[in-house]
């Protein structure tokens, strides 16, 4: 996969709203609570302006056998192509990002499944991932449970899931390493009222292994006139906490339901991240709905990243990687549904991306951050049976 995209979930997967999957291993989330029998097929467009462009179909199912056991099930085509920044220099007098010349192409197949069994008030749920592309190949499985209380109006929920990855790079034919993830999850989800309902979850992740980006590179001019050209180099772990909390409001007089997401992330490579998204979701009548959204997001960088080397003596760990700076960003969004009589429906979302340094919340960002504006699309169709 290109080197931008390579530390993200699949684009289709970021926008994704399920908040009790295991993090791992995720199944295509429905905006809506979706019918006992369900399949459907979507289609997301991401495109950068002037890099990076996905295109993502993702086909997906849901079924129940016996009122006991649920069965989920989705596979998906990442479809990459365009340029991607490959280096930092300061040739100029100040670090900017350096286009690869080449166009980038690159294709990732990846299926995942999921079996729950219920027992009453308790579920416990196995799940498995597979994905594969030309230089990253992950597989992956959870484990889940949930247990319901006080009539329902108190799920618990506890996960855990372990991914084995192989990472190698076009290249570089003779790159062939590991990195291995475990994560845990626990959450809980509260009816406050018939009207309003609360949701939160903490995720801790423990990874293992190669997290380089084998496509990145820092060039660096000194004063002396001596070039200094380093690769990507990070720390071989990564351990990191997410807290997830949503609320959710209806407005019966309204016809309109209230959204409200936070996420607070941090790892021990100094990254500190808060994301906050609320958004409307209004009816339209008995088919017809309307979903306007706004996410603002900022962190701060990694301890080693800097956009030049400090000295002439390289250090140990550095990357000039932007994503792991210090930068914000705004997303807004509009969906829109129908739902036809035979209960088909139909979804459209269009929403635009803005990331840059001076979106960073408290303070300017890096330096070297370019600034990303990209556009996306969603349409999907789901029909119960």
């Amino acid at each position: 996969m290109a080197a931008t995209e390579k530390e993200r979930a699949s684009p289709l997967q970021a926008l994704m709203t399920a908040a009790l999957a295991l993090p791992i291993a995720a199944i295509p989330a429905r905006a809506v609570a979706a019918e006992a029998n369900e399949m459907g097929f979507t289609v997301l467009g991401y495109k950068e302006q002037g890099l990076m462009k996905v295109t993502e179909p993702v086909l997906w199912a849901r079924g129940t056998i016996h009122e006991v056991w649920e069965v989920e099930a989705s596979a998906a085509l990442d479809i990459i192509s365009g340029a991607s920044p490959q280096l930092v220099t300061n040739v100029s007098g100040r670090p900017v990002n350096a286009v690869s010349a080449a166009s980038i192409t690159d294709r990732r197949n990846t299926a995942d499944a999921k079996v729950t069994r219920r027992f009453g008030d308790f579920a416990v749920s196995v799940s498995r991932t597979v994905s594969d592309e030309n230089d990253y190949n992950s597989r992956a499985f959870g484990l889940g449970a949930e247990w319901s209380l006080d009539q329902r109006n108190t799920t618990l929920a506890a996960g855990y899931g372990k991914s084995d990855d192989r990472v190698g790079s076009r290249d570089d034919p003779t790159l062939h390493e590991r990195r291995d993830t475990r994560e845990y999850l626990v959450g809980i989800t509260q009816v406050l009222s018939p009207l309003d309902i609360v949701q939160s979850t903490v995720t801790r992740a423990e990874g293992r292994g190669w997290y380089n980006d084998p496509y990145k590179l820092t060039f660096t001019f000194f004063d002396s006139g001596i070039p200094l050209l380093l690769p990507d180099t990070r720390p071989d772990h990564r351990d990191t906490l997410a807290w997830l909390t949503r609320y959710r409001r209806h407005f019966p007089a309204a016809h309109g339901s209230l959204q409200v997401d936070y996420r607070y992330y941090r790892d021990d490579w100094g990254i500190r991240a808060h994301t906050l998204e609320a958004a409307w979701e209004q009816s339209l009548g008995e088919r017809w709905s309307v979903r306007p959204a706004l996410r603002y997001y900022t962190q701060s960088a990694a301890d080693f990243y800097s956009p030049v080397s400090p000295s002439s003596t390289p250090p140990a760990i550095l990357s000039s990687d932007q994503r792991l700076g210090a930068w914000g960003g705004l997303s807004p969004s509009l969906r829109v549904a129908y739902r036809f009589e035979r209960g088909i429906r139909f979804e459209g979302t269009l929403g635009y991306v803005h990331n840059a340094r001076e979106l960073r919340f408290g303070g300017s960002g890096s330096e070297a951050f370019e600034t990303l504006r990209a556009v996306y699309g969603i349409v999907g169709v789901s029909y119960p049976f």
